[in-house]
């Protein structure tokens, strides 16, 4: 649902007039996208975390108000106001977002609406290329963060319809960037970075902007620490008033070590949540990542407001990673003397690579006094995963209340399994036509024709199958808007994960349904949005075998509101909540039906304020609180993990030196409380970090 305004994209602007403009005109009359530099300063105007426009996907800078389905814009101002260090804080803006399975120190696993967003299909670089979530993604390099909500067959194809995380590299603009800045925390992580933008030429049609970055890590964890390195540059080149080119490459590096995970069957039997600092993983355990993107795109202007679009780009991601799961000994003994065990295994050599095309025609066309904005594409995304050697080790005594130290070099290996690698190759060829009927209302129908195969061990298969899409988009007046969308797409059903007897198998791809009304307004300098969506997908579960199956279909119906912007000129606000009732339906267990799909809480949502004074204009206190509701671990119910709230506190001044140089500082504290709580579901869990105190200091020049 989230993908119905494709050809707005790169197309005319909005029936009804936008607060800003999406589009500029060109020297020949034509449509031309209009420059997003959110670092441009206005005298009088502050930094606002309100975004006017958006750029996932096909949604590049097109009116919000436009956009007919749930997106939150966490803003480049949003992000330094919190100091977030990676996607991790950046999502927790959003409601209803969790994480499974995975250490929030080693990678990050999310779910949103209840649905898990698979790390290969729905994590995009300038609302393009599949970038591989395997590897934590940087957002130093990045101008903001984007996460387009529920199904998005029509632009992306095969994606789980949890939503779209898009991250938008910075870019040069018309104002130039030297910015150097060093960081660190309380832990003793120190790192530093440099953020160049120039454009160049006798017309200016040259940009480049250019960022680096480098840390030492450490965690709140007993022993966990690593590593991290950025490079990364954004080219641009105006060639002819008809042609320009981008060429986007980052590459990353991150190295920590494992902390250990806490199996199902001994978590169900804690009476409290474990020490938050403790390690149950060997003493050098890795978790070690490498990863390159690479985009190029241009856009031809044919004449009139016809254009030609054409992207390529390849990600490729390599990790090495050690698992450490926690289980007791004894099912009575253990809870109280904490004497058990860790089990696990190592892979050295997963790999996995992307690679992507897509090509364009869009323009418009005026039939009866009907403007339609057409769009025709062809896209085609081959995912890699190479064959894999997963090694596993022989149990080692544990303790879970008072760990001990164990070796890596001392582990013995006892068995080698070997995991097949798989080729998918998706392709998709769509049409979309958004008709404008007079000036408030937007018609939109589209369909992709998915053409889905699949080379793994000991079975080809090819998928092939339509998924439509219908809405509408009303403004009554320039400052509001209205819609509903019907969309239908083809989903990964999930591959079998951590802990569970056939892990690491890929389950075919099904369809799922999504429909969404929701309606948009601007209050004073923010805007406030409203939504009720469901969505039916097939249900997959952990059984009592353990083993991970697609049985039967979850239902996941829910409304989202969210408040952002500036309120007063010294107020700016990010509020989001959601209620979400996912619910499981005909799964052949008479226990089962009606329970709650696993890991999906029933209430979400965050408050985030910061005020500037206005006697104090260059200092900002902020605060934060973020509600995560009960969630069960398991099909059956069984097992709760707690609702709980942590809290931030932030501050930030900035020094003015000569000139336009300028100094500023950043303090922020999270989780100050110091809350004990699970923060994964899945088949292993991970306790929440502990309180962490982070420091920046930037200086412009």
């Amino acid at each position: 649902m989230n993908i119905l305004l494709i050809a707005a994209a790169v197309a005319a602007p909005s029936a009804a007039p936008a607060p800003e403009p999406a589009s500029e005109q060109g020297a020949g009359g034509e449509t031309v996208e209009r420059k997003l530099d959110e670092e441009i300063v206005v005298i009088g105007q502050r930094p606002s975390f309100k975004t006017e426009v958006v750029q996932v996907g096909a949604f590049r800078n097109q009116s919000i108000l436009d956009t007919p389905s749930s997106i939150a814009v966490i803003s480049r101002a949003l992000l330094d106001a919190q100091g977030a260090t990676g996607l991790e804080e950046a999502l927790r803006n959003t409601p209803g977002v969790t994480q499974q399975a995975t250490s929030p120190t080693t990678s990050n696993n999310f779910v949103n609406r209840g649905v898990l967003m698979n790390a290969r299909t729905n994590y995009r670089l300038n609302g393009a290329l599949q970038i591989i979530n395997l590897s934590p993604v940087p957002i130093e390099n990045k101008q903001r963060v984007e996460l387009l909500k529920g199904v998005s067959a029509l632009y992306y194809g095969l994606s789980t319809p949890s939503g779209i995380v898009n991250v938008v590299a910075k870019r040069a603009g018309d104002r130039p960037v030297t910015n150097v800045y060093v960081n660190g925390d309380a832990e003793g992580s120190v790192g530093g970075g440099l953020d160049i933008g120039r454009t160049f030429g006798p017309d200016g049609q040259f940009g480049v902007r250019l960022n680096g970055y480098a840390s030492h890590v450490e965690t709140p964890i007993d022993g966990v620490d690593g590593y991290r390195y950025l490079a990364s540059g954004a080219f641009d080149w105006q060639v002819s008033e008809r042609l320009s080119l981008k060429l986007d490459v980052e590459h990353y590096r991150r190295a920590t070590d494992e902390p250990g995970g806490i199996a199902l069957a001994a978590a169900r039997l804690l009476t409290e949540i474990p020490d938050p600092h403790h390690r149950y993983a060997p003493a050098d355990a890795p978790y070690r990542t490498w990863s390159t993107n690479i985009l190029g795109r241009a856009d031809y202007v044919l004449g009139g407001s016809w254009s030609l679009r054409a992207e390529a780009g390849l990600a490729t991601s390599r990790r090495q990673r050690s698992r450490a799961d926690f289980s007791f000994t004894s099912t009575t003994t253990g809870p109280t003397t904490g004497i058990g065990r860790i089990s696990g295994n190592y892979t050295p050599d997963q790999e996995y690579r992307n690679e992507y095309l897509r090509a364009e025609l869009a323009g418009k066309l005026d039939t009866f006094g009907i403007e339609h904005e057409l769009l025709f594409g062809v896209a085609r995304n081959r995912q890699i995963q190479k064959d894999q050697n997963q090694r596993s080790y022989a149990a080692v005594a544990q303790n879970i209340y008072d760990p001990v130290r164990i070796s890596f070099d001392d582990l013995v290996f006892t068995t080698t399994r070997l995991q097949p690698g798989s080729v998918n190759i998706d392709t998709g060829l769509y049409a979309l036509d958004i008709a404008h009927v007079g000036e408030k209302i937007l018609l939109i129908g589209g369909v992709r024709r998915v053409i889905y195969d699949t080379e793994e061990a000991g079975e080809d298969y090819t998928i092939k199958t339509w998924t439509p899409t219908a809405g509408i988009v009303f403004r009554p007046t320039p400052k509001t808007s209205l819609y509903f969308t019907y969309i239908e797409g083809l989903e990964s059903a999930g591959t079998a994960p951590a802990g569970t007897e056939n892990e690491g198998d890929i389950l075919r791809p099904v369809v799922s349904k999504q429909i969404e009304a929701g309606g948009r307004i601007e209050v004073l300098g923010a805007l406030a949005s409203l939504a009720y969506f469901r969505i039916d997908r097939a249900l997959g579960y952990i059984d009592a075998d353990n083993l991970y199956v697609v049985d039967g279909t979850a239902i996941h119906e829910g409304v989202e509101a969210s408040l952002q912007g500036n309120l007063t000129p010294q107020l700016s606000v990010a509020i989001a909540g959601q209620y979400l009732k996912a619910t499981q339906r005909d799964t052949g267990v008479a226990a089962q039906n009606g329970l709650r799909v696993d890991n999906t809480p029933r209430w979400g949502g965050s408050v985030f304020a910061e005020y500037r004074p206005e006697a104090l204009p260059d200092f900002g206190i902020n605060g934060g609180v973020y509600y995560t509701g009960l969630r069960y671990a398991d099909a059956l119910n069984t097992f709760e993990l707690p609702a709980y709230t942590t809290y931030s506190l932030g501050a930030n001044y900035k020094l003015r030196l000569d000139g336009e140089r300028a100094i500023t500082f950043r303090v922020n504290g999270d989780n100050i409380t110091n809350k004990r709580y699970w923060s994964t579901g899945g088949s292993v869990f991970y306790v929440g970090l502990a309180r962490q105190v982070r420091f920046s200091a930037s200086m412009d020049f």
